[in-house]
């Protein structure tokens, strides 16, 4: 029988978005959630949810920036365009918890066959070529959150009448539905795109400047093959042109490295 640390909380994936009570939060606040030690080259196996554990080898980590300390479970540095070896989950393996709401896991592309480019957290100054991804389980988020919990058409549909957007002056770009802001803000403005995976989830994006002054783009997919996982990445803004080859490849990753045998 496959060994599985610390994955109590995953019995309470079904919060709904009407949920009127915190007592699925409450219960899981004393879960304990792996605390990553891996170096490049270690296999792993981590558990984001029932139909999404990762088990592949840690990539490049070492050039981590002066001063950071990387507070979420981090899978390594990779080319975009990396091709990793198949594995299978085995009777021995133990399947590390990673599905920490506050500290999800992460891992970095890299574009235009870039390298050398420093790891930082997710939130901290991006890199040009560089795409950060978070995988994150937020069943166990308050469930008071998800009274307010729109798709991204029906935040589009909320902003509209309210004048936050205007409608008339939606555009296109890249592939992307867009729509500007209508008040000085730190978002430039909203896009609606669909992903690659198989049920072509439509996600928001937006365009930001961070605490740096750069320009980024953050995108948010919540799609129906992970139930109750959300991945976001962000990036530079100059790298716009190539998302849909960033998406492409995050669902391509996941694919591989997902050994759940609910998704055989």
């Amino acid at each position: 029988m496959i060994k599985i640390r610390n994955l109590a909380l995953f019995s309470a994936l079904g919060v709904s978005a009407c949920t009127d009570s915190t007592e699925t939060y409450r219960e899981n606040v004393d879960i304990q959630y792996y605390q990553d030690n891996s170096k490049t080259g270690d296999l792993i196996v981590w558990g984001i949810s029932p139909d999404l554990i990762i088990k592949t080898y840690v990539g490049e980590k070492n050039r981590i920036s002066e001063d950071t300390v990387l507070s979420s479970p981090f899978l390594g540095q990779f080319p975009i365009s990396f091709e990793p070896s198949e594995q299978f989950m085995e009777s021995h393996d133990h399947v590390e918890n990673v599905a920490d709401f506050q500290n999800p896991m992460q891992f970095n592309l890299l574009l235009n066959n870039a390298n050398n480019i420093e790891i930082n957290n997710f939130y901290d100054k991006n890199y040009q070529n560089q795409v950060k991804v978070h995988v994150q389980n937020f069943s166990t988020a308050d469930p008071l959150s998800f009274q307010y919990k729109r798709t991204p058409r029906e935040w589009i549909n909320y902003l509209i009448p309210h004048q936050f957007v205007q409608y008339e002056k939606a555009f296109k770009k890249v592939g992307l539905e867009c729509y500007s802001m209508n008040f000085d803000s730190g978002i430039s403005y909203h896009c609606l795109g669909r992903a690659s995976d198989p049920q072509k989830t439509e996600f928001l994006m937006k365009i930001i400047k961070n605490n740096f002054n750069q320009r980024i783009v953050i995108t948010t997919i919540e799609a129906p093959m992970y139930p109750n996982v959300r991945v976001e990445w962000t990036m530079p803004y100059e790298s716009l042109k190539d998302w849909k080859d960033v998406d492409q490849n995050i669902w391509r990753l996941l694919d591989i490295w997902n050994v759940s045998q609910s998704r055989k």
